[in-house]
């Protein structure tokens, strides 16, 4: 890729030079390409990461989740994702094949169920009889999931609805329903060709930690202001 970008910068004017580097900083930087290669979602450098938005990822790579319990509705990168980063994370996944496929991969803080009718999949975070710091909803009956799990919510918890662009009922819900506070992460993200919204809903009584001290995080491709 570095000998195209240095032979295509031969022959372009200023504004497509700084457009193809920014097409650089997507494709290689964020680790898009590599994700379209694999058709998974992973960081330039293989990491398995979560099939949200790119300014979703980066966001909740900056909060601290180490001593939290995660619940997803959906599984795959995202589970490993949040494994790394969370005490226990729950995931219910309705493809026999790909439970199958999770399972091998999952590690030892990870619960994966499989539920083979919609009843079952959408009532499996009662399982566990606990509530859960975070929530994802990001697999199949998203409105009946995101209604049914709210009780099972921690009073500072927080709710992840991906596509949220193509659920606006279901974010209405969240947010004037249970008078969350939603932020909309739009933007590119692993794999896909095209934008989309991730929707993180916080409870106003949450108490996010930043990971490393300090929020925002330097984006991937950033400039600090030693380099700008």
């Amino acid at each position: 890729m570095d000998m195209i970008v240095k032979f295509l910068g031969i022959f372009l004017s200023r504004p497509y030079r700084k457009q193809l580097k920014a097409f650089v900083c997507l494709a290689r930087n964020y680790g898009q390409l590599r994700s379209m290669k694999l058709g998974g979602a992973v960081s330039a450098d293989g990491v398995p990461l979560p099939w949200y938005t790119y300014p979703a990822i980066e966001y909740l790579g900056g909060i601290d989740f180490s001593k939290c319990s995660v619940f997803e509705y959906g599984s795959g990168n995202s589970s490993s994702f949040w494994a790394s980063r969370a005490t226990l994370v729950c995931s219910v996944e309705g493809d026999e094949e790909w439970y199958e496929h999770v399972l091998r991969e999952k590690s030892e803080n990870q619960r994966l169920y499989y539920a083979k009718t919609k009843e079952d999949y959408i009532e499996s975070i009662a399982k566990e009889g606990m509530e859960f710091d975070v929530i994802v909803v990001d697999g199949d009956f998203r409105k009946e999931c995101a209604e049914f799990s709210v009780d099972y919510l921690a009073k500072a918890g927080v709710i992840i609805l991906d596509n949220s662009d193509w659920y606006k009922q279901e974010a209405n819900y969240l947010r004037e329903g249970l008078n969350l506070i939603q932020v909309d992460f739009h933007g590119f993200g692993p794999i896909n060709d095209y934008t989309w919204t991730t929707s993180i809903f916080i409870s106003r009584t949450a108490r996010l930690q930043p990971l490393g001290g300090a929020l925002p995080v330097t984006s991937i491709g950033g400039l600090t202001r030693d380099t700008k």
